[in-house]
């Protein structure tokens, strides 16, 4: 039985795009659970951060943690990606559930980010 849910979350597009910034140079350098554990983070965290599901997001302290993991010098490196058009975006995920090797469903989920748009002013701030 292929399930499929849609979920929707509000996060600032800063937090958005740096998260995928770090995922995009972790790919070619560790894995998620590498990158948690050099950060000194339980091995989930970046896993967790990556898939939008939970609460957990980079936050200050985090970002020393990963620019030394990857040896940088300097925070900005993180950083290096354009300036985000809007404070707020609304993503839409996509939740099914991921499928072992022999095709039966797994107890994990695939999230997928289906659809990315500004919050109009007003309605996104906390």
């Amino acid at each position: 039985m292929n399930t499929e849910e849609l979920i929707y979350i509000e996060m600032s597009e800063l937090d958005y795009q740096l998260i995928l910034h770090v995922k995009e140079l972790r790919r070619n350098k560790f894995t998620q659970q590498e990158l948690s554990l050099k950060m000194g983070m339980t091995k989930s965290f970046v896993g967790n951060v990556e898939q939008f599901l939970h609460s957990k997001k980079y936050n200050i302290r985090h970002l020393t943690l990963i620019a030394k993991a990857f040896g940088y010098k300097s925070i900005s490196k993180l950083f290096d990606f354009p300036t985000p058009e809007h404070d707020w975006v609304r993503l839409t995920l996509r939740i099914t559930p991921a499928l072992k090797k022999d095709g039966t469903p797994s107890k994990e989920k695939k999230v997928e980010v289906i659809k990315v748009e500004p919050v109009k002013k007003g309605e996104g701030e906390k």
